[in-house]
């Protein structure tokens, strides 16, 4: 008797937040981060990447749309910067533009997971498996990570939304076959692939299954639908394709526009058994194997807990037991060629992360559903606590992480005053970890450490003006040894000399002898 109630009650919860899920799922995405940032004030800026993709696209590349010209060259790919770019043009928005669509993006993402969950599972047709897409739409939405990506001006959830919509589009088109599902999956994983690279792996399943839906169609209809995906899939990758042409045909710098992170980034299955590289970033030390890292980072409270990232193993088995093609080809190829991807690079680094976690959701939702549904008796409302319990694991822990990162963001800002306080206006600042926010944040003459010589550093100390360098002395010494951030540093020490003037959250501020 308290079993049918229990799966009653079930039922009847599962059905009530089935109406509610597409406004309640982005809420709760768009309410933690909105918050968060309204009370910290947090404008989306941190790092140096998030300032390269403000300054191209409010920069550069605004002012090209303006004037209706090329896309500028840029070291990533410029489907984010395009959206924010355009989206700066509307009144009100303005230099807000960078966090809106990082934000929209993040929103849609659950919606995205939950209805690809209904087609490969098929809860959308089959009123028992109703709870398996809702389950994984709650992980996706509850998911700390997605929280943090959701209100930086990073292209993360952009690239991640249009992934995610590629892929349900594509399997609802296996189902319906209507060529317009396989339109809008070609322009959105296309759109993702402009947007990060990572989704170009992504696509590689995609393919597969879309040609083998192909092939089991009419042949002219089939001619006609393959090639119209294809010829917008084109038309979308535009800038990447002449970009490549250039580089081939009218090669000047070598460096290839949009595509520079995939020549400076080193692949290698063996990394993934690795903790320690020489990268073109210096010497990167790590406390895990790539490959361990990678495989553990979703166990992580602000992601999906021990608790649920087990509950993906019985979700696999359940999937594979089925023997459908696409959950069991499209979810585990997504994972598999991302992960891999990621193990194999010399880079850990979490956000990376979020690139597979629409999966790793739905399998998740599965094997909740399967085990749940396996017990009896008391057994029931226990592991019904256990994943209530998750669930809050996961809310704790997001807050934590984005709370913890806006705040020692917004710290590290403070330096900018504490410099600008000890140097006087017209000083020149050598900076190397912390140019970008200098730039952006002073109105101090500041010039980035990496890249530069002695006859650089020369002209720098021989302007009018003093010059001073702020640099992490430990991170120069320890990653960068042999490379121009600490030959640099070398060479100012032991040339003009340097002078200490005091340290904070990890940098020291020196002036540079004349």
């Amino acid at each position: 008797m308290m079993q049918a109630r229990i799966a009653h009650c079930t039922d009847a919860v599962s059905e009530r937040l089935s109406r509610w899920w597409p406004i309640g799922l982005p809420l709760m995405v768009l309410c933690p981060t909105v918050i968060l940032v309204t009370i910290h004030r947090f404008d989306g800026l941190y790092g140096q990447d998030s300032y390269a993709y403000w300054n191209y696209a409010l920069g550069l590349l605004r002012d090209s749309l303006r004037l209706l010209g090329p896309l500028p060259h840029f070291f990533w790919p410029p489907g984010y910067p395009l959206l924010v770019a355009l989206l700066s043009f509307v009144p009100l928005v303005g230099p807000h533009s960078g966090q809106m669509v990082s934000l929209l993006a993040g929103a849609s993402v659950p919606i995205w997971t939950l209805q690809l969950a209904r087609e490969v599972w098929g809860g959308d047709h089959s009123h028992d498996n109703s709870r398996v897409p809702l389950m994984a739409g709650l992980l996706v939405a509850l998911n700390g990570q997605l929280w943090q990506s959701s209100f930086v001006v990073m292209a993360d959830t952009l690239g991640l939304a249009a992934g995610t919509l590629g892929m349900w589009a594509l399997v609802r088109y296996g189902r319906v076959r209507r060529a317009g599902w396989l339109l809008l999956a070609a322009g959105s994983l296309a759109w993702a692939i402009l947007t990060r690279w990572a989704y170009a792996l992504v696509s590689i399943p995609a393919a597969a299954y879309a040609l083998w839906l192909l092939l089991h169609r009419d042949r002219r209809r089939a001619l006609l639908s393959g090639f119209a995906a294809a010829l917008l899939a084109g038309a979308i990758l535009w800038p990447v394709w002449r970009s490549a042409a250039e580089a081939v045909f009218a090669p000047s710098t070598g460096v290839v526009a949009f595509a520079a992170s995939l020549q400076v980034t080193p692949w290698n299955p063996l990394n993934a058994l690795r903790r320690e590289f020489i990268a073109p970033d210096g010497l990167l030390t790590y406390r895990l194997a790539n490959g361990l890292y990678y495989a553990l980072t979703p166990a992580r409270s602000f992601f999906l807990t021990p608790i649920f990232l087990a509950l993906t193993l019985p979700g696999i088995w359940t999937v594979a037991r089925r023997r459908r093609a696409a959950p069991l080809f499209l979810l585990g190829g997504w994972i598999g060629i991302v992960y891999g991807f990621h193990a194999g690079s010399p880079v850990q680094n979490v956000r990376f992360t979020l690139a597979y976690l629409p999966p790793l959701a739905i399998l998740a939702a599965v094997g909740t559903e399967e085990v749940v549904g396996r017990l009896s008796g008391l057994w029931r409302p226990v592991a019904m606590g256990v994943l209530l319990a998750g669930v809050a694991w996961m809310v704790i822990g997001g807050v934590w992480l984005t709370h913890g990162f806006v705040e020692r963001m917004n710290r590290s800002k403070t330096m900018v005053p504490w410099v600008e306080a000890q140097i006087p206006a017209d000083a020149h600042l050598l900076a190397f970890g912390m140019t970008a926010t200098f730039q952006h944040e002073s109105r101090l003459d500041v010039r980035e450490l990496y890249g530069m010589g002695e006859e650089d550093l020369l002209e720098v100390i021989q302007k009018e003006g003093p010059t001073y360098l702020i640099v992490d002395v430990q991170s120069v010494e320890q990653q960068w040894q042999g490379k121009s951030p600490a030959d640099n540093y070398h060479w100012l020490r032991d040339g003009p000399g340097l002078t200490e003037m005091g340290t904070r959250d990890g940098y020291t501020l020196y002036r540079v002898e004349e």
